[in-house]
């Protein structure tokens, strides 16, 4: 059982990320990560800074990559009847299913993870401020916004079974979402913003850690409201989208 998990996740990675997928997104987080790097020692938190950046320059290839990605995985599949052909071999469409969403989204999570890794080496190097604890909380929250974005584009493509019309809609909704919400930690919706509110949850539960250590540490103005829904959302949302869209393949979808 467990080899043949693996033999289909060796088939997804082949399949979705040949050529020339994988190459266009390693070389997009490749050009964002490069575009922030921060170098001198004027600033003895510049950590801070450069994470704020990394979540606002990373959102759009984020976003991107996830729409191409399940796009493909999910929605070109069942278009081509390539998910037919799979589950026409002794494979449940539950598996299948986990299968294709594991292996996508933990390959987005280290292609970004590797990205947010060669910032903190380079401030590391360069300017020697980089603290774990804040990097730390930082791969949290990438790990939780991947899982959101990977779970809503898989329910779209789903729904749709189409890929272009999926890929719409998904980013119509990202962008359009990022665009009405006011950019103010104050405003009720502001956990929504994927580049703010990330950075600004990391920041708190950063002072948060360091205080509970008796660590003098400066507070910037971080609203706890924000870490604790903006965690809640991604982790309850994400996995009420992945349910719905495991839903979609195992009851209501009739690939015959």
């Amino acid at each position: 059982m467990r080899r043949k998990f693996f033999e289909l996740m060796s088939w997804e990675l082949r399949d979705n990320w040949s050529f020339p997928i994988l190459e266009i997104v390693v070389a997009l987080t490749v050009l964002q990560a490069l575009s922030f790097t921060s170098f001198g020692h004027d600033y003895c938190r510049i950590d801070d800074s450069i994470l704020s950046s990394f979540f606002g320059n990373m959102l759009f290839v984020l976003v991107l990559s996830a729409a191409i990605v399940f796009g493909r995985s999910f929605g070109e599949s069942i278009e081509k009847r390539k998910l037919v052909v799979l589950l026409s071999y002794p494979v449940s469409r539950v598996r299948l299913f986990l299968v294709k969403y594991l292996t996508n989204s933990l390959m987005l999570f280290l292609v970004f993870g590797l990205g947010l890794l060669a910032q903190g080496i380079s401030l590391f190097l360069f300017d020697g401020v980089v603290l774990p604890v804040t990097w730390g909380f930082a791969f949290l929250y990438l790990l939780l916004e991947v899982f959101f974005v990977s779970s809503l584009m898989s329910f779209f493509a789903l729904a749709t079974r189409r890929f272009g019309l999926s890929i719409l809609i998904f980013l119509v909704y990202m962008f359009g979402l990022q665009y009405w919400i006011p950019i103010n930690l104050y405003a009720p919706t502001s956990y929504l913003l994927l580049d703010l509110a990330s950075s600004e949850s990391v920041g708190y539960l950063e002072t948060k850690f360091y205080n509970w250590l008796n660590i003098n540490h400066s507070a910037g103005p971080y609203v706890p409201d924000i870490c604790f829904l903006t965690g809640l959302v991604y982790m309850l949302g994400g996995g009420l989208l992945l349910f719905l869209a495991s839903l979609f393949i195992m009851k209501r979808m009739d690939l015959d």
